[in-house]
């Protein structure tokens, strides 16, 4: 959900902030006067294609910002940690600076990312309409889970998605052993080859680091040695330092039993002779442990290397090794075993691929079955909404193949499948009357494909992942009683989703949870674009100015009566 956004020396604007309710919010004003550029900065901020001629004139570079909640989408969190983005309080602020020069930089949480992320974070977050990239419904790969989510049938897919992929794994299985079959020896021979240079090896976890620290200590054990009996020198003897301060310490013990005052200072040398103590023992022993050892270094260094190579063959690291290791023995267990156990495959294979096509064909069933209540629903939400000759259809149909590596036999017919079932699904739509149907892609865009699409939307809005939708002038071309359609549709969808809408309708603007207007004045000689929140007589003038062109009693009158009618 969009909660803020400023828009600083972009086109007409010089400086706005604006807030944004988490229903629906309308943004109205005179023609001209600037709407769509607020639309225009949100969708470059969040990747869209940026013109530097946007750039406010004799300025070096426009900044938009954003504060998004992200509450609930764990996928995208996910993928903005695997971009090196952290998240709190589930809330992403970003940031796109676009300068005089043609450059341009994206961030989110003060992280730099590419153009290319910020889109895939705004596709998931945001439905731009005039973007046929941008809405989801337009996407054919989305209609067959848009149909499924009607119809309430995620369970059954779910259930068919884990056999497929229990039979792709054993099909993969089955493969591995097919193939190996053609080179069994030669296989054999260099996985046990492969394995055998691995176990020989014998390496402990944490070796390889605990073989560096020892060579380095062994390329400077002269240095180590010598200095070593430095400091052992320094210590022992008759004028060493322990020797020195143990002195010190009995010559204090002497004053502090006639002057108590003295007390703590014994006390801490004392102390600080033990301690001294404890160190000259513990260099005693480890002193003797960095005895030169001729040959060691030559077999530590030999040893790192084995241990390197095999890290460099079979992963980069002492546990990958040890997977690598794990996955050779079962694929060595599979080709020893290769007949009985190709035949243990074929035999679940079969019974995976009857389970596949009972619920596969179930589900298609239940597709075929209920499209038609799905295109009744559309078609009605389009009736009101000025569409009247309008024809909705979900086309479902299977894809026949040759290849018998991506069919399944279904009713003695060779189909496609994949882990969503055997179907193809398609939205169809003819809005005018004697107009073939037609892919939603392949709409014209403006008024006609913002009403299908809101259609769409207020139907299936119960599973679409998509928080925010965004409508540039979605009126275009209707008013009067239709108007009141689209403004109740809006507003029964602003209840499950944050919408912003750009309108000359005042129908939709009456809805408003929140209204903005945004117009055009002259400041130092310079057209700026201000956007003002209006509060409810402001609005209330607003909406006159929208009926009927100036404000008057008589539009204040019906605007306070539409206001009522709709709020």
């Amino acid at each position: 959900m969009l909660k803020y956004l400023s828009i600083k020396n972009f086109a007409l604007i010089e400086n706005c902030e604006i807030d944004f309710k988490n229903t629906l919010n309308i943004i109205t004003g005179e023609t001209g006067a600037g709407k769509s550029i607020i639309i225009q900065a949100l969708s470059i901020l969040l990747g869209g294609r940026a013109n530097m001629e946007q750039i406010r004139s004799n300025m070096e570079e426009a900044v938009l910002n954003a504060t998004i909640d992200v509450a609930g989408k764990t996928e995208l969190t996910v993928y903005l940690k695997n971009a090196g983005v952290t998240v709190e309080d589930d809330e992403v602020i970003i940031r796109r600076i676009l300068t005089s020069s043609g450059k341009s930089r994206s961030f989110i949480n003060g992280t730099q990312v590419t153009t290319k992320e910020m889109g895939i974070i705004a596709s998931s977050l945001f439905d731009f309409h005039g973007q046929h990239e941008g809405i989801s419904l337009l996407k054919k790969n989305t209609h067959l889970k848009y149909l499924d989510s009607f119809l309430h049938i995620e369970k059954d897919v779910l259930e068919l998605e884990n056999i497929y992929n229990e039979l792709k794994k054993t099909e993969d299985s089955l493969n591995f052993i097919e193939e190996t079959k053609k080179n069994k020896e030669k296989q054999l021979e260099l996985l046990n080859y492969e394995l055998s240079e691995v176990e020989s090896a014998d390496i402990k976890d944490g070796e390889d680091e605990e073989l560096k620290r020892e060579i380095k200590i062994f390329e400077n054990i002269e240095k180590l040695i010598s200095n070593m009996e430095e400091v052992y020198n320094a210590f022992s003897g008759e004028y060493g330092v322990l020797n020195k301060l143990k002195s010190v310490k009995n010559s204090l013990t002497v004053i502090s039993e006639t002057d108590q005052a003295f007390n703590k200072l014994s006390n801490t040398t004392s102390d600080a002779y033990y301690q001294l103590e404890d160190v000259f023992f513990e260099i005693s022993r480890k002193k003797d442990a960095y005895n030169y050892e001729p040959g060691k270094i030559d077999k530590l260094i030999e040893r790192n290397e084995v241990i390197e190579k095999l890290k460099r063959k079979y992963g980069g690291s002492i546990e990958k090794i040890k997977e690598y290791t794990k996955k050779t023995k079962k694929e060595l267990d599979l080709i020893k075993f290769s007949g009985e156990a190709s035949e243990k495959l074929r035999n679940n294979l079969t019974i995976l691929k009857n389970k596949y096509t009972v619920l596969a064909v179930n589900i298609s069933n239940k597709r075929k079955n209920g499209k038609a209540a799905l295109e009744k629903k559309v078609m009605e939400e389009l009736v009101n909404l000025s569409m009247v000759s309008v024809i909705f259809s979900v086309k479902i149909e299977e894809i026949l193949t040759e290849n018998n590596n991506e069919g399944i036999l279904i009713q003695g017919k060779k189909v496609k499948y994949n882990s969503s079932g055997i179907d193809d699904v398609e939205f169809l739509i003819s809005p005018n009357k004697g107009e073939p149907l037609k892919s939603l892609i392949k709409i014209a865009s403006g008024g006609e494909l913002s009403r299908i699409i809101l259609a769409l939307k207020s139907i299936l809005f119960e599973n679409d992942e998509v928080n925010t939708m965004i409508f540039d002038e979605i009126d275009a071309g209707i008013g009067g009683k239709v108007g009141i359609s689209l403004s109740k549709c809006i507003k029964r969808l602003s209840a499950h989703k944050q919408i912003i809408c750009i309108t000359h309708l005042p129908q939709i603007a009456a809805a408003a949870s929140r209204n903005f207007k945004i117009q055009k004045n002259v400041i130092k000689e310079r057209t700026v674009s201000t956007i003002d929140v209006l509060d409810k007589n402001r609005k209330k003038e607003e909406i006159a100015r929208m009926l009927s062109g100036s404000i008057t009693d008589a539009s204040l009158l019906h605007a306070e009566e539409l206001i009522a009618e709709l709020e």
